[in-house]
């Protein structure tokens, strides 16, 4: 009797096991288009061998826990993918912006307005008393600092607002980091109670690989089941807790510090990473080319014109073309601006004579930049094609990041994803085995009624 009661045990114990298999599998279904979720498995074991009159017999098996299919090797290259991805495509975004607003080549842009503003000295040179050749120098001068002053407050503001994205990027960084040093806290006190936790690491995994697309983060196991989140090779996030960071912006560039301003966090990825980037050093860079090329433009106008004579009796000089300092505050001279005889054609006063004209319309082929190298036209377009340049390039970037993590997430879905078909093929082989065991304690009993019987 004692070996038939044994027999039903390992039957009963083969139901329970397959059960608890059986309910792995329907939620692994039931969360196979949940983002962020690992497939897991039962795992059986066999339970201790029962020795019977010499004989080792098994009795049976349990399941001893439940294993969360996760690679810490895969998770780790995603990530590392995901902040150069982020950075790039931050970096592709603004670029485009700035190529957008620079619009070159076009009717309406700096270059355009260059070349009209000293075609139109090259028309008055050829009529260096007409009043409306004067008028069409004036506008086309006005068009030009016109242009110079737009463009530059129209990428500035893009700076601006790339600033207020990175605060808002900063916060959100702080609540995530929050978010996991709490999931943290709940994870030890679950695996000290033995309680499962997948779904908490499942969870904590996705708000680390969302931190991932912001910075470059890097992932340390601790004991009790948390991790240490790191970002520049600062610890922001751990079972001690989280640490808050700050946007601290000054007058040329914005930096990441902690709260109390203790530790200055170096982000050199991430799509924060590629925005502070593109506002502490990439815009920068554009616009003090553009402000160069203005003020080229204005110092050797204005030494030109306030050399020459306009067109009054007498004739007025010692005016200045432009007024301002750089392409930010670029405009006319106040008495260029009122009164068109004041703007100069003549180089000694005398009626006829083109000499400043001419002059001030060969600016346009004077090598003034890069020590004597380059024109103020050639200087700009230079500035054009390295904004074309480097947008290429971050697209180039982003397209081959891009490729790289579809690649890298297609390895971690194989190890981790759920597969419909394998769950399909599990559920009937568990299902399979819980028929088997059903039968054995069904067999077993009719041998207990054999036995009854014969008493």
């Amino acid at each position: 009797m004692a070996g038939l009661s044994q027999v039903i045990e390992t039957a009963r114990r083969g139901l329970a096991s397959q059960r608890t298999a059986m309910n792995i599998v329907g939620s692994n279904i039931a969360n196979a288009s949940t983002p962020g979720y690992s497939r897991q498995r039962a795992e059986l074991t066999p339970t201790i061998d029962l020795q019977q009159a010499g004989i080792t017999i098994g009795t049976g098996a349990d399941v001893s826990g439940v294993q969360r299919m996760r690679s810490k090797f895969l998770d780790q290259q995603v990530r590392s993918t995901y902040d150069s991805l982020n950075y790039a495509q931050s970096q592709y975004s603004v670029l485009s912006q700035i190529e957008s607003i620079v619009n070159e080549p076009s009717d309406n842009g700096v270059s355009s307005a260059l070349n009209k503003f000293f075609n139109s000295f090259q028309a008055l040179s050829l009529h260096p008393e007409d009043s409306s050749a004067r008028y069409a120098v004036q506008q086309q001068g006005k068009l030009l600092a016109q242009s110079f002053k737009q463009l530059r407050s129209d990428i500035n503001q893009l700076r601006t607002d790339i600033g207020m994205n990175i605060q808002a990027k900063v916060t959100r960084i702080n609540e995530l980091t929050s978010e996991i040093a709490d999931m943290n806290g709940k994870i030890v006190v679950a695996e000290a109670a033995g309680v499962e936790s997948s779904v908490l690491k499942d969870q904590r995994d996705l708000r680390v690989e969302e931190l991932s697309t912001l910075a470059k983060v890097s992932v340390a196991d601790e004991a009790g089941g948390s991790v240490a989140v790191m970002i520049g090779g600062t610890v922001v996030a751990s079972r001690g807790g989280s640490m808050q960071l700050e946007a601290v912006k000054n007058d040329t560039s914005i930096q990441i510090f902690s709260k109390d301003h203790s530790q200055k966090i170096e982000l050199q990825s991430g799509e924060l990473g590629g925005m502070l980037d593109a506002y502490n050093t990439a815009i920068p860079g554009y616009l003090i080319q553009l402000d160069t090329t203005a003020k080229t433009l204005i110092d050797r106008v204005n030494q030109l014109h306030s050399a020459a004579y306009g067109s009054g009796t007498p004739p007025s000089t010692g005016y200045n073309f432009f007024s301002g300092t750089d392409a930010s505050d670029i405009t006319l001279d106040s008495h260029v601006a009122n009164d068109i005889t004041t703007i100069a054609a003549s180089g000694n006063g005398s009626i006829g004579d083109n000499a400043a004209a001419l002059a001030i319309a060969g600016v346009r082929d004077e090598k003034l930049l890069n020590n004597g190298s380059t024109t103020v036209s050639d200087y700009y377009n230079g500035l054009v094609n390295q904004i074309g340049t480097d947008v290429k390039r971050a697209e180039d970037v982003s397209k081959t990041q891009e490729l790289l993590s579809a690649q890298l997430e297609g390895q971690r879905s194989a190890v981790s994803g759920v597969s419909i078909d394998e769950e399909m093929t599990l559920m009937i082989q568990y299902q399979r085995s819980f028929d088997a065991a059903s039968r054995m304690i069904r067999t077993v009993d009719e041998m207990y009624q054999t036995l009854l019987n014969m008493v």
